[in-house]
């Protein structure tokens, strides 16, 4: 009568502190959702950040590149001064004898340059004309350039989603499974009471203490485990997502997401579209046939149009001004066959892109197609480990209301309690694989990422 009365005020004196177990404990810190993290990593993530600023040096290249349709202004100014005099002598009639004037010069005639300073400016407006044709090629390679550049932006931005997606999933999973390390260790522990007094009672062994006392060190050691890398896999979101590692925050549950079909014609037609390194192969094609074209341009003569003055000062034997308007032109008619090879060599890398291209398309589709089972795989883990839960939440309250009319023992109850625990653990960690396999599905996707 005595051992029944003290099992019945164990029991008791457990529900409580399973109870407490379950809850979770006070938030010291923000309550930071998935969305949240998202927008934080794309705002603040260095890596994002240094990609974007990539992306503005080759804007600013675009813009530099046009530059070069406008005319370029060229001015040059040297002032210089002799350093020993120099004199020139004309001899008498070193220029001729014309009749009627004589020799010129009349005499021998000596010519001094003073050593005073002198000064010779002259300015140069171009006007580019046939050349217009490269820069606007040079432009567009530019312009093909910066996309390419954004791609990598792009490409930054979703991994550092997926992996802000695949942490944020994890801490929900050591969460999970902390928890249920504290919920048998509640169990053991009211288990270790009751063994003891069963003990004391002469009614068990000393051996079922030890086995029980055992159990309770091997949960304890996993809780510190655990907690450890909780705050491991904390720290390193906080990194992601550009901040101190040392802020405080809690996840939210994203167990109450409907989970959503996917169509997988659907999924891979976007990808070939929307894929940042699909794009870029792309790009990367139009850009080599740009630069194929850059070099066949070469061929054309540089015509520009001229305007320049020029200005003496100090030096009688030169005008003081002298302005000009012309034409100007280069040309290179003779080049040993060097264009053409270069044309061929840039017609090989015309092909290597294309292959390119077909190498990531063809690699986003079988991607696509792998994610897609692996994702289709987790949800039917989860199914199963969601049914299994159901059938261990019927056999406690089976087992509870055998107990109640002295059918079961109470280690028994404990036992099916624990085991409870463990499948909703595993259906927890069954979720979070779930969601994790559906974040590296949206990856290879390339869906959008700003939530």
């Amino acid at each position: 009568m005595t051992s029944r009365i003290t099992t019945c005020c164990v029991l008791a004196s457990l529900m409580p502190a399973l109870a407490a177990a379950q809850q979770a404990s006070p938030s010291t810190g923000e309550r930071l959702s998935l969305n949240t993290a998202i927008r934080l990593a794309v705002e603040n993530n260095r890596q994002v950040r240094t990609a974007l600023l990539q992306v503005e040096k080759a804007d600013a290249d675009v813009a530099v590149a046009r530059t070069r349709r406008l005319p370029s202004f060229e001015t040059e100014a040297t002032g210089s001064q002799l350093l020993t005099p120099v004199s020139f002598s004309f001899p008498r009639g070193a220029f001729g004898e014309f009749p009627g004037t004589g020799p010129i010069p009349a005499a021998d005639t000596s010519v001094n340059v003073p050593q005073q300073p002198t000064m010779y400016v002259s300015s140069q407006v171009s006007q580019p004309l046939t050349q217009l044709v490269r820069i606007g090629l040079g432009i567009r390679s530019a312009t093909a350039t910066r996309d390419i550049e954004r791609e990598h932006a792009r490409a930054q931005q979703l991994s550092v989603v997926n992996e802000v997606k695949r942490l944020y999933f994890a801490i929900l999973s050591t969460e999970s499974a902390l928890a249920a390390t504290e919920d048998a260790i509640a169990l053991y522990r009211e288990l270790e009471r009751t063994v003891q007094v069963r003990v004391a009672q002469n009614v068990a062994l000393r051996s079922d203490g030890l086995d029980v006392q055992y159990r309770l060190a091997e949960e304890e050691l996993a809780r510190t485990t655990r907690q450890n890398t909780l705050a491991s896999q904390k720290e390193q979101l906080n990194q992601l997502l550009g901040r101190d590692v040392r802020s405080v925050f809690d996840v939210e549950d994203v167990s109450a997401i409907s989970l959503l079909d996917v169509d997988l014609d659907t999924a891979r037609t976007r990808a070939l579209e929307s894929r940042p390194d699909v794009r870029e192969a792309r790009l990367k094609l139009q850009q080599a046939e740009l630069d194929r074209r850059l070099t066949k341009a070469d061929r054309i003569p540089e015509v520009s149009l001229s305007l320049s003055y020029s200005s003496y000062f100090n030096i009688d034997m030169l005008p003081a001004n002298l302005a000009s308007l012309g034409v100007r032109v280069k040309w290179e008619p003779f080049d040993w066959g060097r264009k053409s090879r270069e044309l061929a060599v840039k017609d090989v890398t015309i092909q290597q892109a294309r292959l390119g291209v077909r190498e990531a398309e063809d690699r986003t589709v079988v991607e696509i197609n792998s994610r897609f089972r692996t994702v289709a795989e987790k949800r039917a883990i989860l199914r199963v480990v969601q049914m299994a839960q159901n059938a261990t939440r019927e056999k406690l309250r089976v087992k509870s209301n055998q107990y109640q009319i002295q059918a079961a023992l109470l280690p028994d109850v404990l036992q099916v309690r624990a085991d409870l625990a463990d499948a909703t653990d595993r259906y927890q960690q069954a979720l979070m694989g779930f969601w994790t396999a559906k974040a590296d599905f949206d990856h290879s996707v390339g869906e959008e990422v700003i939530p």
